[in-house]
């Protein structure tokens, strides 16, 4: 399948939202709002035969009245109408159609055959569908958020595929709110045409994803979904969490979208060989991710924990170990140096312990200036405790004269840390809220690292 023939999905020039309404408490109506208010510039077309207009637009009484051509339908109507409104798609020649109503599949054999109904309509007409039973499609970087809920309209770089609409507006809130962003997002559904494969393979080639973040809970066919997950993964990472991997998950996830749950232990092994990282729960899906977006990749498993506090670095030092990290010391030309600028109260050792001076933001960046040089360092994870104003100003500037990767933990800063925080998203810092998160996104770093040199995709130099 070429890129091309998902483009109406993310890329309309017109947008028909059949199913619109003027009740501001009707996804027909938070849908058309979130089009308009996310500035898309294409045309938007509502429908309903019933009012003449919403939010300012004219509306049309049926998809085939509308007097130009619709690249995107949205579909927000009761089930047992949809296949008569895919019908006249079909005969509007609509190349693609997002559809948001429940009461298919998942619901037994009378939604299974209204399913069956539109998807033979669709496919002699030629047209793509996401859905039924799904949240839609945000494309920021277009303007497009052809969905409801929970959203982010600041462009980024993390793709979301997903099979709930919890965990994808949870992830675009997180983004959202952390000044992060997204590439684009879309919720899967029922999955009875465009499924997680093709998705993955148009998002390879997409210039504003740098990694996909993946949500499952049935996968539509393993081994074409494995192969697929192992070419994107020698481009890009994909970070996958996938439901219903316990009896009671996997009843919960045929309740759900009436997907099927493999066994997870073939699922696990599957991913590994194919180069996606797996992860653990919903924050992990998100921290993993928000690494991979911002940080270059490590070539080894060293680490240089840099801290200001006793306690936080030890969590960071028993996860590093955990997860097989390692924490070589520094070298003796380093302390030498630093310690004729630091107090003699620091802990020249890893992790490295700045105490006091820890208040002079400029210290954490003398610490990892001394030591980016050395070879057993592949890394640095810096703790910040309590109000530390210039944070954000002196990591950057460390950030600029490494190819290494610097993750921050911040906690305990009040208004301080809330702004620092903020400041070093924006400027691509990825900042996690425990130094055990923290030492999670470098591990899932410095795995995909070593997939692509086993691979070799990737050498070191």
């Amino acid at each position: 399948m070429d890129r091309g023939s998902l483009k109406e999905f993310f890329e309309p020039s017109s947008v028909a939202v059949i199913g619109a309404s003027g009740n501001p408490e009707k996804v027909g109506h938070m849908i058309l709002k979130n089009i308009v208010d996310a500035g898309y510039a294409g045309q938007v077309f509502p429908v309903n035969p019933n009012i003449p207009e919403i939010l300012g637009i004219r509306t049309y009484s049926s998809i085939e009245k509308i007097p130009v051509p619709v690249d995107l339908a949205v579909i927000v109507v009761p089930s047992t109408v949809v296949p008569r409104v895919m019908e006249e798609c079909a005969r509007k020649k609509v190349r693609a159609a997002i559809v948001i109503s429940g009461g298919f599949r998942e619901i037994g054999e009378h939604g299974l055959q209204l399913e069956k109904a539109l998807l033979e309509t669709a496919r002699k007409a030629s047209i793509r569908i996401i859905g039924p039973n799904c949240p839609g499609v945000n494309n920021p970087h277009f303007g497009l958020c052809a969905t409801f809920g929970g959203f982010s309209r600041r462009p980024g770089f993390i793709a979301i595929i997903t099979q709930s609409g919890s965990v994808g507006a949870a992830i675009q809130c997180w983004a959202d709110r952390e000044g992060i962003g997204i590439s684009k997002c879309v919720g899967l559904g029922n999955k009875v045409d465009v499924n997680e494969i093709h998705l993955l393979q148009f998002l390879k080639d997409d210039n504003n994803t740098k990694v996909i973040a993946l949500y499952l809970e049935g996968v539509t066919n393993g081994r074409a979904f494995m192969n697929a997950a192992a070419e994107v993964s020698k481009t890009k990472p994909i970070v996958a969490l996938k439901g219903g991997m316990t009896k009671a998950g996997a009843r919960a996830v045929f309740s759900h979208t009436s997907s099927l749950a493999g066994k997870s232990e073939i699922f696990e092994a599957a991913l590994k060989q194919a180069g996606v990282i797996k992860a653990n729960s919903l924050e992990e899906l998100y921290d993993i991710a928000k690494a991979f977006a911002f940080l270059p990749l490590p070539k080894g498993s060293g680490v240089l924990i840099i801290e200001s506090t006793g306690g936080a670095g030890v969590l960071a030092a028993d996860m590093c170990e955990k997860f097989g990290l390692k924490l070589p010391e520094p070298d003796e030309h380093a302390k030498s140096k630093l310690r004729k600028i630091l107090s003699r109260y620091c802990t020249f050792s890893n992790p490295f312990d700045l105490t006091t001076d820890a208040f002079n933001p400029s210290r954490f960046r003398s610490v990892i200036e001394e030591n980016m040089e050395n070879a057993r360092f592949h890394g640095f994870i810096i703790i910040l405790d309590g109000p530390i104003p210039g944070a954000a100003e002196e990591i950057k500037k460390a950030s600029t004269e490494t190819t290494k990767p610097i993750l921050v933990s911040y906690l305990g800063g009040g208004k301080i840390e809330l702004a620092e925080t903020t400041k070093m998203h924006f400027m691509g810092i990825p900042v996690f809220p425990t130094p055990e998160r923290a030492v999670i996104a470098f591990y899932a770093l410095m795995r995909y690292s070593e997939y692509l040199r086993k691979a070799s995709l990737i050498t070191v130099s």
